[in-house]
């Protein structure tokens, strides 16, 4: 047996445990996961605008301070880079610890354009040392930078001593006849009160995210549990009104066979009736009449008048021809013994039976025929091939007398043909009384729901008949139901 492989297992295995759960219960594990994503993008996204403002903010009002205060004390950098001592010391008194302003700011450094530091409130031993800093190179081209709690360089190295959060912000220092940048102003903020509140908003916006999502799915849930019922419940109404439709197909189909066979059992007893009426006639009538001529001849032997040897030979002669139309009338309506017969051996039977009372010959060709069929629709094919062969010897001498039988889809085709033509008051089988062997058959083809064309042309007469199996007699014989063309 071919293994499935593992990854369409685990597949299957998915697949089985989602259709276990039902329409709301996936909608909500569904939802859920889609929903605290999105909203975690969301809050996310949002609490990073709130820092980017504040920091936007304070980055302002950094520079409006550095520009305010510091700038003016650094107009006198002298052509090698340096900070005279004199606005170093100035520097130094407006950061004094005492000072107000020292709430706030922290510490202040003041940068060549080429990363040197060239002053510092503290320690002073930075002072003169360069550092690598992309912040002071962007702050030379004139961008004012804002970071929070951003200290990993090696210039931070007391800042991050403290233990303070704080917003760093590089701003750059313009000459005030030109208007280039002579330096760049780095302060460092106190941001212990900014980063509790910051933590507060994040906490708040996190509980509006959390709650909204909440609500979100609540509705969602209830909306779609709601309609998740109407359908179950419009589903299992559907199944029953599919099993009603079931139960009542098995029904019509259990009445429709009951029809059929009432018919079958109809067709049989009707054969049974005629072949009881033609026994009665060749019991009663016939032996009556045989009687009355035995009668007859024993008067005509015991010496009568001429008068009366008259009368009785007129007697007897019509008594005979009553007797002789009354035995063929009965043969007619008895049939043979063909309950044991297949429909190929029926089919032949009836063409050796007119072989030897005509005289003729009939060509007999089968094709495929089933082995079984009902009693009725044997015999029905008997008469059928008894009759049309009567009317080709009648009409056509029995010239170019043949049967043909075959099977055509569901149904048995029968084709009788002669090469004589039949005349032209015998071409349909509608009409007087005269024709009543053309009207037997169309009655006993209708009766099994069969159809029948006759054609007469200068070739000849062709009978063609088809009569469907029935699905009844199939499942009765035990076979397989023959398709439909």
């Amino acid at each position: 047996m071919e293994r499935v492989p593992p990854v369409m297992e685990e597949h299957e295995r998915e697949k089985g445990w989602l259709s276990g759960l039902n329409l709301s219960s996936q909608f909500l594990a569904a939802a859920a996961v889609v929903l605290c994503l999105s909203m975690a993008v969301l809050g996310t996204w949002i609490n990073r605008q709130i820092t980017r403002s504040v920091l936007a903010v304070s980055g302002s009002a950094g520079a409006a301070f550095l520009e305010a205060f510091v700038e003016p004390l650094v107009q006198d950098i002298g052509p090698d880079g340096r900070l005279p001592a004199e606005s170093q010391k100035a520097l130094d008194a407006l950061l004094f610890d005492d000072q107000p302003i020292r709430r706030s700011i922290i510490s202040v450094k003041i940068w060549r354009v080429d990363g040197t530091v060239i002053y510092v409130n503290e320690p002073k031993d930075l002072i003169g040392r360069k550092f690598v800093s992309t912040d002071v190179a962007r702050a030379a081209g004139g961008e004012v930078i804002a970071e929070f709690d951003d200290m990993t360089s090696g210039e931070s190295a007391h800042e991050q001593k403290l233990g303070l959060s704080t917003i760093e912000v590089y701003a750059p220092l313009h000459r005030n006849t030109t208007g280039e940048v002579i330096a760049v102003g780095e302060i460092y903020e106190n941001a212990e009160i900014l980063d509790a509140q910051l933590e507060l908003g994040v906490m708040r916006t996190w509980i509006v995210v959390c709650f909204t999502t909440l609500v979100m799915l609540t509705v969602l849930y209830l909306i779609v549990r709601r309609g998740s019922r109407l359908i179950s419940r419009q589903r299992a109404e559907l199944q029953a009104r599919f099993r009603d439709s079931q139960q009542l197909a098995a029904t019509n189909e259990e009445l429709r066979l009951k029809a059929e066979r009432a018919r079958l059992d109809a067709n049989a007893a009707n054969e049974e009736l005629i072949g009881r009426i033609g026994l009665d006639l060749h019991d009663g009538p016939i032996q009556i009449l045989s009687l009355l001529m035995l009668r007859l001849g024993r008067l005509r032997s015991g010496g009568p008048t001429k008068e009366t040897a008259a009368h009785t030979a007129a007697i007897e002669e019509l008594t005979a021809g009553v007797i002789h139309e009354l035995r063929v009338l009965s043969a007619g309506l008895v049939l043979p013994e063909i309950g044991d017969l297949g429909v190929r051996e029926a089919i032949r039977l009836a063409a050796e039976r007119h072989e030897n009372l005509t005289g003729t010959r009939v060509d007999v060709e089968f094709g495929d025929l089933p082995e079984h069929v009902t009693g009725a629709l044997k015999i029905c094919i008997y008469r059928i091939v008894q009759e049309s062969l009567n009317n080709a010897f009648k009409h056509a001498g029995g010239a170019g007398q043949r049967v043909h039988t075959e099977l055509r889809g569901a149904n048995i085709g029968l084709r009788i043909s002669d090469s004589g033509g039949l005349a032209a008051e015998h071409r349909s089988p509608a009409g007087d009384g005269s024709r009543l062997g053309l009207r037997g058959i169309q009655s006993r083809v209708e009766t099994f729901g069969g159809t029948v064309v006759i054609r007469s042309e200068a070739g000849g007469t062709v009978v063609d008949v088809e009569l469907p199996i029935s699905k009844l007699a199939q499942i009765e014989a035990g076979l397989k139901p023959v398709p439909a063309p």
